[in-house]
């Protein structure tokens, strides 16, 4: 008998789609952030993050895949 395989990461993957909009956010934000700290003088102290964008979207993700997962189960 083979091992079992994880549906979820596959399942998270074509979820993605349907989340693009929290996606594009969360990009968008990682590339102000890293503009942020790239123009940060040496010894400043940067506050910014994406974990409201990156809980956003991952949320979507979960909203999406849950019911296919719960689905699959046996």
């Amino acid at each position: 008998m083979s091992d079992p395989v994880d549906p979820r990461p596959a399942i998270e993957e074509s979820c993605k789609g349907h989340c693009q909009k929290y996606l594009k956010e969360l990009e968008a934000c990682t590339e102000r952030v890293n503009k942020i700290i790239a123009e940060a003088k040496p010894g400043d102290e940067v506050q910014a993050h994406c974990t409201g964008q990156y809980f956003d979207f991952w949320h979507c993700i979960d909203h999406c895949a849950a019911p296919k997962l719960f689905a699959k189960l046996k």
